[in-house]
């Protein structure tokens, strides 16, 4: 039996392209998961997280070993291959209900990252990790860009769970005009709870998950987590990939394309950025 429904993949489909995020039940096997634990406890028990990524937690590379054959450098406590990336990426059960909601195209970036925030850790600031702002697929009304990402353990308000804005990777807020960008040293240097990069919104949702849960989310979706206020290790698995290569649309899509994005240049370069353009409104 599959995994998803047809009705209950439309049903994840659309959040993905509505919301900006979709959540699937149960999708890491028990026994990779227990893996996880134990290789990530081994992890924390011997590297030290620089400070300044204390918002995040921690921010560990780990790739596979063909992806490693790729970088011309050496291994260090940030970036380093480990076959474990490979299990998570290939999983069977993730790669049914991705091609079960028609994520075509799919393709990772040969690693996952690491995200893991410690006991009595703070909030993650709203932030939105889209780089590709310069370019007319900011404007596309199905992504492109998508994190799959698992915690380890429950997660709720109280140990730090995810919350999101839906909608905000395709409508402008005033977030889009007033953050500064994700990660850059500019808002790891804030360091007042009180600051409106952390704050309480009226349009945002919590997203408590249970180990294992697979979610999947726009780059573009403005996204944080609540403090950990638990003595215990909240731990986060992420992987980048790219889908519905750009300029095509999903084979699926029968909405209204955007002039700017029916009229894209495919062999037009842009420079990244993560600061957002006249592409969201």
């Amino acid at each position: 039996m599959a995994r998803l429904s047809r009705k209950q993949a439309l049903e994840k489909r659309a959040d993905l392209v509505e919301k900006g995020y979709a959540v699937v039940p149960g999708i890491m096997p028990t026994q990779l998961l227990e893996q996880l634990r134990a290789w990530s406890t081994k992890l924390f028990g011997r590297v030290k997280v620089d400070s300044k990524y204390r918002y995040q937690g921690s921010d560990m590379h780990v790739c596979t070993p063909q992806k490693w054959s790729e970088l011309a450098r050496q291994a260090d406590d940030r970036i380093f291959p480990d076959p474990i990336a490979s299990k998570i990426l290939k999983q069977p059960g993730q790669s049914e209900v991705c091609w079960l909601i028609g994520l075509e195209g799919l393709r990772s970036d040969g690693m996952i990252i690491v995200l893991s925030k410690p006991g009595h850790g703070p909030s993650l600031y709203w932030h939105q990790d889209y780089m590709y702002w310069n370019s007319p697929e900011a404007a596309t009304p199905w992504p492109t860009r998508i994190f799959l990402s698992y915690y380890l353990s429950d997660t709720n308000r109280k140990n730090g769970c995810l919350r999101v804005i839906p909608g905000s990777h395709r409508k402008r807020l005033d977030l889009h005009d007033t953050l500064p960008d994700a990660h850059d040293a500019e808002i790891q240097a804030i360091d007042d709870p009180a600051h409106t990069v952390f704050a309480d919104r009226p349009d945002s949702v919590d997203v408590p998950l249970k180990a294992g849960d697979l979610i999947i989310a726009d780059a573009r979706l403005m996204h944080g987590a609540w403090p950990n206020q638990t003595d215990q290790r909240r731990t986060l698995l992420l992987a980048w990939h790219h889908v519905f290569p750009f300029p095509q649309p999903p084979t699926w899509w029968d909405g209204q394309i955007p002039d700017v994005v029916a009229n894209a240049d495919s062999n037009a370069t842009y420079q990244p950025t993560r600061t957002p353009s006249h592409y969201i409104q």
